[in-house]
């Protein structure tokens, strides 16, 4: 696939560069590496059909779960896109990676461009960060929140667990299910103009917290505004410990 107006992906299975956020010149903003075992999520895509799709790559991966069960983590998962999908989210991709203890894990990434109606043409990008930063300490007291620099440049970083409440209907209940979510962000402001793109990385497996903070790592030390080389891209690793389902 080609750049497109705010989102791309290069490689729709597992793996590749993406890009987003795409500049006044229909550019893209920033480009980033989805390591093996993501895979991305058409938001276009009809969401019964995707939902169709999800069960399909669920039942083999899951063949000793109930049908409950299984119901259960196809319904939640289109909930969860349709909640990204309403913020604005121009990029939403998700891993399924079966962990050193055998136990597969899922996460989510979602990523939003955060652009003013106007602004200067070039912003301060280190007092933006920080700006994000000191508002997300008031937000959230019990967050670990800090400034870092990453090789695209200065970035705002929060960590936290948030509770959420799903909507029990969409499992024939009454009542809502509570789940709690461990979540780090990343405001990045933009070298093209004002306006950040807000990296945001979620799993309910919080045991394997240590694992998806290694990977997450890779994905934002790989922003640059530099497309990629794609003639030198590697191809997927296509090995069981890598590989994503297909959603």
């Amino acid at each position: 696939m080609t750049p497109t107006d705010a989102v791309a992906t290069t490689a729709p299975a597992t793996t590749g560069p993406s890009s987003t956020g795409a500049s006044s010149a229909g550019i893209p903003d920033l480009w980033f590496e989805l390591p093996p075992g993501f895979t991305e999520f058409d938001l276009d895509e009809d969401p019964e059909e995707r939902m169709l799709r999800m069960a399909e790559a669920v039942d083999p991966l899951f063949a000793e779960a109930t049908p409950e069960q299984k119901f259960s983590l196809v319904v939640s998962g289109e909930y969860i896109l349709q909640t990204m999908i309403a913020a604005g989210a121009e990029h939403v991709s998700a891993c399924l990676l079966r962990m050193p203890d055998g136990e597969l894990s899922q996460a989510t990434l979602c990523v939003i461009v955060e652009r003013p109606d106007a602004g200067p043409e070039n912003q301060d990008r280190q007092g933006t960060a920080k700006r994000t930063a000191v508002q997300w300490r008031e937000q959230h007291p019990d967050a670990e929140v800090a400034l870092i620099m990453l090789p695209y440049g200065p970035s705002a970083l929060c960590i936290r667990e948030q509770d959420l409440q799903i909507p029990g209907v969409l499992f024939g209940l009454d009542n809502p299910i509570p789940t709690t979510i461990r979540q780090v962000q990343f405001c990045v402001p933009l070298k093209t103009g004002p306006g950040s793109v807000l990296f945001v990385f979620m799993t309910e497996q919080i045991d394997h917290w240590a694992e998806y903070l290694e990977i997450l790592s890779g994905i934002m030390k790989s922003v640059s505004a530099d497309e990629p080389d794609w003639d030198s891209q590697p191809e997927a690793d296509s090995s069981p410990a890598s590989r994503g389902t297909e959603q």
